[in-house]
């Protein structure tokens, strides 16, 4: 979420790092006075999606409409405590022409009812993916990616509001995502990030929507970023759970050794080996600065034998030249792997030894 909410502040202007949010947000730091808009914009993102995920928790799919209340609503939260120009209205659309670049936005006095028409027809999309889902999650699941994406580039079109239209249109994008049931709310803000990324393409793509009507054209790039930033958070998700899955394993292991300094030691070493790094004795023995403390004043007598326990435990693997790797690889044997059907490459590793 802090992630997607950076994405989406980035994308307006704001240049606070990752690292700079995980420490205002998790460590609470506070930032100059002067830079502190920053952080509020930032804020005002993440306190928005966490009202999003209220409501989703709160209520069910077939309960979300798109509303100009709502998505006034919204825009203010988004906007709270921000400085902003004189013709700026938090949570009301704006009076006044409006042009951002090449683009001009839609009259002034146009915009109730494109706004009026947008949620109308957004609402019909979204019913219809609801109905879709009774007999084909895969046809629910494309009308409700068309709805956000679609509900995305409008708000851009119309650009409503005085200012905050880019925001506004990534959190109603994410908004319906988090409510059709069909997508985890880890997942709902990916393409902020995604479009925060490809920045140029982003613009890019919402010019030629504009410019050749080449609405295919967004939904198609948004699609493609939208796979591959979930095939992404897939690997990452596995990665944390073979890391976990790892720890607890070399925990049982150790389960029937005495709980000594010995077998802490031990521990300590397989657990601080890389994955798929063959490292030579005298690499593991100097792998961290805490494990060279615990065999600084020992003999290499000590630290084979602690070796030669890891390799009766299984827990790390000679692979020859004098050099050992962790054995994290064997909780490959757990990782779904689809392609392969019942097969696993880890089978065959295993099967060789």
């Amino acid at each position: 979420m802090r992630r997607g909410a950076l994405a989406s502040a980035a994308i307006e202007g704001n240049t606070l790092s990752e690292d700079e949010v995980e420490e205002i947000f998790v460590n609470k730091r506070r930032l100059p006075e002067s830079q502190q808009y920053l952080e509020q914009e930032v804020r005002n993102v993440l306190d928005a999606l966490q009202t999003i995920r209220q409501e989703v928790n709160e209520g069910r799919g077939d309960d979300f409409e798109l509303t100009p209340e709502w998505i006034k609503a919204k825009h203010a939260a988004l906007l709270k405590d921000l400085e902003v120009p004189d013709h700026v209205s938090p949570g009301e659309y704006r009076d006044i022409p409006i042009v951002v670049g090449n683009y001009r936005g839609a009259p002034a006095e146009d915009v109730p009812y494109l706004m009026e028409e947008l949620c109308r027809w957004v609402n019909e999309i979204m019913s219809d993916a609801r109905r879709a889902a009774v007999t084909s999650t895969d046809e629910a699941f494309f009308l409700t990616f068309f709805a956000a994406t679609l509900s995305h580039l409008y708000i851009a079109w119309i650009h409503p509001f005085g200012d905050g239209n880019g925001r506004a249109a990534r959190l109603i994008e994410c908004a319906i995502l988090a409510h059709s049931g069909l997508v985890p709310w880890i997942s709902t803000n990916l393409l902020s990030d995604y479009y925060n990324r490809t920045r140029t393409r982003y613009y890019e793509r919402l010019d030629a929507a504009s410019k050749a009507n080449d609405v295919a054209g967004f939904i198609a790039y948004s699609a493609l970023g939208f796979r591959d930033q979930l095939r992404e958070q897939v690997r990452t998700v596995q990665a944390q759970q073979r890391r976990v899955a790892w720890i607890n394993y070399v925990h049982e292991r150790f389960q029937a050794e005495p709980s000594t300094d010995i077998a802490r030691r031990r521990r300590a070493v397989v657990l601080a080996m890389p994955d798929s790094k063959p490292l030579t004795r005298k690499e593991i023995r100097y792998l961290t600065p805490a494990i060279a403390e615990m065999y600084d004043g020992t003999t290499d007598r000590l630290f084979r034998r602690d070796m030669n326990k890891l390799l009766e435990l299984e827990l790390i693997t000679d692979v020859g030249g004098n050099k050992f790797e962790s054995s994290i690889w064997r909780m490959d044997a757990f990782t779904p792997r689809p392609e392969f059907g019942a097969y696993f490459p880890v089978l065959e590793k295993l099967g060789e030894e």
